[in-house]
């Protein structure tokens, strides 16, 4: 049982879930050194916008003083004198803005940190802009060894090398009875990331003395991929999608009409500086700002001078841009007359690598640290290489040859499922990319992608269902750049609408046995998913993971207050992937809502943390994929078959008969449990070794069949579904419950989304329960 189900299960039979407390662990309370706050601050009025980043004063009086003694100055030399490129002359804040533009990636720091100190420790804090004779006690220095005498002095070059560009260390100094902390980093970035790491210890009451904190990330980039036209669910209109006064929704305003016209890029919105930070203090380095599905406009001289100025709003924190693009760009007229005739169009054409050249080029003179494109190609409509008789190696190939002379790179997502590979969708994408990473080359070594290639894929071989077994590409790609895709917007997790925290099952996931083997067929000394990712299991020569990310123009940046919660949690695990995602939601909830112990305990324990498990259990238990409505991918849709393709209809992967329910992807069905490792090929392949939580997903399962839990397949089925609905009603009585201690505006908002999550949870149940019911025809024996 993995710790999530644990949790869940624990929450619904102790009725964790029904106040705050009741059945709570005091692992909330036992972590380092965390000291419970005594009261609660309150603006009734505030709306989330700040995000995790708020800075309400400490209210516990005796952690105040504490905290007031030990940070009195802000120490950062030579802030100003590394600025960053800008390349927008007429780069502005709109009126009547409270961000800043940065100027250089330390002033960014230094503003930081007096922001947040004076907001935590409730007075101005000392800003000093060097320690002239002698380091003041309580002295904050944030520096390089190149910015900072004092880093220089007490930080030798030996102890930051291993930390690398991003990472820092962060060490609490004394010079007779003068104690002081020092923030350093390798880089401005890595000493922007320490700052932020300094900052969360003071969010969530953690001690500040005897410091020795050497942190680096385990994957080198770390970006998000936005969808800006789909898949919205941070909107600021009533539906949640879309926007208003002329805005689309998305939290970048680049064609904006009417009332907003003027607001369009090269303008800043407050909100974009606040979502830079946001992904700064998480450590999240680059964006991909627009759809997937492209729209050709973004490779226009226009859009491109508004993407330089979004670049160069972004850039002291960190944040670098790439685009998403379409493969068949070059035959658009709308670039004429620069564009490229259909016989052209092959990736080896010396003409088609010459325009993507001439494209990068372009941006690259408008953003100089321009990343390079993701392209979704052959899928879902969208052209690609085998259009014009080419493979994905050869498509993407050509494009990482027109730009690796710019250092730029290529994200090509592997989300492909072109029905003449083969019957089940599950098996197509690995049947199409697993020849080409295997292939010899005349050098001796295998696998056809180049070095600057990233393979995106997702995390299961289907499309974000709630619970998958692992995508059989990781671990099988040896020989080729391998980026995980996770999806932070909640797509088929509950929209805007529903309270699930994401990252306990991104570190199932990341933790989960590949059982990967070496060319001898011995098993892989580190060969979890995570391991694949970090490109410690088969030595990787560059390593990626990326978030669909769910900002939006809403007040609260992402639609429903504990979204927020998953990008927080993204970019933590996308930094260091072996944290426990129990200790990511006690941060966030203490950063977010605050320290008091009895909101901690109740929201962590008896909210967030049985929440996925929740999800999973009213809507696809026991392994049941993809039972969705049509294209909307909210409520429940079990019985259709009418959409045009037979892999997007729900009974396509449910298969319900009289016999049982479910898909057999085993050694006597689709065979998907081949392309596995032989452990997991084994152990996914037989109904009695199966992980009950997947066994939908590669068994039609018996109704009759007898569970661990000791009940038959038909009885668990239900149980599950009545259990999801129970914890969610125990979420709204928890939060319920919490009213006296949440500021009224967002509690209330919280509460109305908890009331329809509890509904649509209850329809979820229902119609599934019902439909399997008329091929089961057994009696449905389980708890209101």
């Amino acid at each position: 049982m993995t710790l999530s189900r644990r949790v869940f299960m624990g929450a619904v039979a102790a009725g964790a879930a029904l106040g705050p407390g009741a059945g709570a662990s005091a692992r909330a309370a036992g972590r380092e050194g965390t000291v419970a706050a005594s009261a609660v601050v309150r603006d009734d009025s505030y709306d989330g916008s700040a995000l995790w980043l708020r800075y309400v004063p400490i209210s516990d009086p005796r952690l105040l003083r504490q905290y007031r003694d030990q940070v009195t100055t802000v120490i950062v030399e030579n802030a100003d004198r590394n600025k960053v490129y800008r390349h927008t002359p007429n780069l502005s804040m709109a009126p009547g803005s409270t961000e800043r533009l940065m100027e250089s990636t330390l002033e960014a720091a230094r503003e930081e940190l007096v922001r947040g100190l004076g907001g935590l420790l409730d007075r101005e804090v000392r800003v000093s802009p060097g320690p002239g004779s002698r380091i003041p006690h309580g002295a904050v220095v944030v520096g390089t060894r190149e910015s900072s005498r004092v880093v220089r002095r007490y930080v030798a070059p030996d102890e930051l090398e291993p930390v690398g560009d991003d990472g820092y260390l962060i060490r609490s100094l004394s010079n007779g009875t003068r104690r002081f902390t020092v923030i350093a980093g390798n880089t401005d970035v890595g000493a922007l990331y320490g700052t932020f790491a300094f900052l969360r210890r003071l969010q969530t009451h953690k001690p500040l003395t005897e410091l020795d904190i050497s942190e680096a990330p385990r994957v080198a980039n770390r970006h998000l991929n936005y969808w800006d036209t789909e898949r919205l669910y941070a909107g600021n209109n009533e539906s949640g999608t879309g926007g208003l006064n002329g805005e689309n929704g998305a939290i970048f305003n680049f064609a904006a009409t009417g009332a907003s016209a003027a607001l369009n890029l090269p303008v800043v919105l407050d909100r974009y500086l606040v979502a830079a930070r946001a992904m700064a203090s998480v450590g999240i380095t680059g964006i991909t700002i627009n759809n997937v599905n492209a729209n050709n406009a973004y490779l226009t001289p226009e859009y491109i001078a508004q993407e330089a100025a979004l670049a160069d709003a972004l850039r002291p924190y960190g944040i670098k841009l790439a685009l998403s693009i379409r493969y068949a760009a070059p035959v658009d007229p709308r670039f004429a007359p620069d564009t490229l005739t259909e016989e052209q169009m092959a990736p080896n054409d010396p003409a088609f690598q010459a325009w993507w050249n001439r494209k990068a080029r372009q941006l690259q003179e408008a953003i100089p640290d321009f990343i390079g494109f993701t392209v979704k190609a052959n899928s879902e409509g969208q052209p690609g290489p085998q259009d014009f008789g080419y493979d994905h190696g050869d498509g993407a190939n050509g494009m990482a040859v027109a730009v690796a002379p710019l250092g730029m790179k290529i994200y090509w997502r592997t989300f492909v499922y072109n029905p003449d590979v083969d019957s089940d969708r599950l098996k197509r994408a690995y049947l199409e990319f697993g020849p080409i990473d295997d292939e010899a080359q005349p050098d001796g070594t295998k696998g056809r992608f180049l070095d600057n290639v990233f393979l995106q894929t997702k995390n299961g071989p289907l499309d974000f269902q709630a619970r998958e077994p692992i995508h059989p590409m990781f671990g099988r790609m040896e020989n080729t750049n391998q980026a995980l895709e996770l999806q932070i917007t909640q797509e088929y997790t509950g929209q805007n609408r529903m309270l699930c925290f994401l990252a306990p099952m991104w570190e199932e996931i990341l933790k989960t046995d590949t059982y990967a083997t070496d060319a001898r067929g011995q098993l892989l000394d580190k060969r979890l998913v995570g391991n694949v990712v970090d490109g410690t299991a088969q030595n990787h020569s560059d390593t990626a993971i990326v978030g669909v990310a769910n900002l939006g123009n809403a007040d609260n940046l992402t639609g429903h207050h504990f979204s927020q919660a998953n990008l927080y949690a993204f970019g933590r695990q996308a930094w260091d992937w072996t944290l426990d995602s129990a200790d990511i939601a006690d941060d966030w909830v203490r950063m977010t809502w605050g320290n008091d112990r009895n909101v901690v305990d109740a929201v962590v324990v008896a909210m967030m943390m049985g929440s996925w498990e929740a999800l999973v259990s009213y809507q696809t238990p026991l392994g049941i994929g993809h039972q969705f409505t049509a294209d909307v991918h909210y409520g429940p849709g079990p019985s259709e078959s009418h959409l045009p393709r037979e892999d997007w209809n729900p009974t396509y992967y449910n298969q319900a008969d009289s016999v049982g329910l479910g898909y057999d992807r085993s050694p006597t069905g689709s065979n998907l449990t081949a392309q596995y490792f032989p452990t997991l090929e084994a152990r996914y392949g037989d109904i009695d070794t199966v992980p009950e939580n997947l066994m939908m997903w590669f068994h039609h399962v018996p109704w009759d069949r007898p569970m661990s839990s000791g009940r038959i397949f038909w009885d668990e089925l239900v149980d599950r579904y009545y259990s999801g609905v129970r914890y969610v009603t125990g979420m709204r009585r928890t939060w319920d419950s919490l009213e006296a201690d949440i500021d009224a505006r967002r509690f209330s908002e919280v509460r109305a989304k908890l009331a329809l999550h509890e509904a649509d949870a209850a329809d979820w149940r229902d119609t599934c329960v019902s439909y399997w019911q008329e091929f089961s025809g057994r009696e449905i024996r389980a708890e209101g």
